[in-house]
């Protein structure tokens, strides 16, 4: 803070009760918001930033031994609690007098949190009980195959329990990947991993939904299926990032897709590691607005061009513009002083420590 535009903003008037929430809020969804700045947070009246994944180990330690509920409730609902914090919350509450009934309760929720993370992959239903029988051999999964209902391919349904039960099996995998029930192929599309031979194979399935699973769960997901799949697919909240951040997505040569007809792949060439910065330039004036605002966040883009991008027609080229750590600090301050740019503003790298902890406790 050097050069005095910090300690103006820190001297400046007080901010009103509409402008601390949208600092707060922005605040909490900084992908590299520090650990005490997250703290800070938690003693507000909306702590949200307890609904985010990934949080450091010292606030959820801090949020299980918080007296209020608005903050312990969260991570006790969020399912990111290890066991020695839920053993610390419940005795923080049993402290505190806490009903037995609401101790019972959060009791079951930790056992179901801990069910499902027995359960093999995202997406799978559970065994119907404890004692369901998982077929073993190639006649008993053929002939439980042959009892799955087909489904039309609009259906939305998890992947088949039995089917999950068996994906340690290299040899059932094989066998129920060429089966004609789509269910049954949707439920192998979402093994962790996957012979080649058979991965490749449900990645030129007729059924994209098939292809989809692929990419959205399993390691050994193809390159082209995932191209394929990033043409036509938006991306979900449950596999937030795929196909794209998949391990087996393409980086290298994507610089070639600048000029591509299509946004989608336009979009896709500043993810190059070689594309030059003067891509970046030339990609934040491309027509398409998405194709703008892939090129507003990155890191090699120019002051002056970062800029110009806070005037974009388009609401999410200046949001994601406002993010930029290569703004001027005179700038950054004048957004985070404005209600409407100011939650934006506030998820920008470049706010300082200091500033950032005292936005969080306004």
């Amino acid at each position: 803070m050097s050069d005095g535009v910090w300690e103006q903003f820190l001297a400046g008037a007080e901010p009103g009760a509409e402008l601390c929430r949208r600092w707060r809020s922005g605040l909490g969804s900084r992908a590299d918001a520090p650990t005490e700045v997250l703290l800070a947070l938690l003693d507000g009246d909306e702590p949200h930033v307890l609904y985010r994944r990934g949080l450091p180990a010292p606030v959820l330690d801090a949020a299980v031994e918080h007296p209020s509920k608005r903050v312990w409730g969260p991570v006790a609902e969020s399912g990111a609690l290890s066991p020695g914090q839920w053993d610390r919350l419940l005795e923080a509450l049993a402290g505190r007098g806490a009903g037995a009934a609401l101790l019972a309760l959060l009791r079951e929720m930790r056992d179901d949190f801990a069910a499902r993370g027995e359960r093999t992959a995202v997406g799978m239903a559970r065994p119907p009980g404890p004692d369901a029988a998982v077929p073993r051999t190639p006649a008993e999964i053929a002939a439980l195959a042959d009892t799955v209902p087909d489904i039309p391919a609009e259906d939305r349904t998890y992947g088949l329990w039995w089917v999950g039960a068996l994906f340690h099996d290299p040899d059932a995998m094989r066998q129920l990947a060429a089966h004609p029930n789509r269910w049954i192929r949707r439920s192998v599309a979402r093994a962790p991993r996957l012979p080649a031979e058979v991965a490749a194979r449900l990645g030129r399935d007729e059924d994209r939904v098939v292809r989809l699973f692929l990419t959205e769960s399993c390691a050994d997901a193809p390159t082209e299926t995932l191209l394929d799949v990033w043409s036509w697919w938006p991306g979900s909240l449950s596999f937030p990032g795929r196909p794209r951040n998949h391990p087996n997505f393409p980086r290298d040569g994507l610089r070639h897709h600048a000029h591509d007809p299509r946004p989608r792949f336009r979009l896709l060439a500043l993810d190059d590691p070689a594309a030059p910065t003067a891509l970046a330039v030339l990609l934040a004036a491309d027509p398409d607005p998405a194709v703008r605002a892939r090129a507003a966040e990155d890191p090699r883009l120019p002051s002056a061009t970062v800029l110009a991008l806070l005037d974009d027609p388009d609401l999410t080229v200046r949001q994601v513009a406002a993010r930029h750590p290569a703004l001027p600090a005179a700038t950054l301050a004048a957004l985070l002083r404005d209600p409407a740019t100011a939650e934006d503003a506030a998820r920008n790298p470049a706010v300082p420590l200091p500033v950032a902890l005292r936005m969080a406790a306004c």
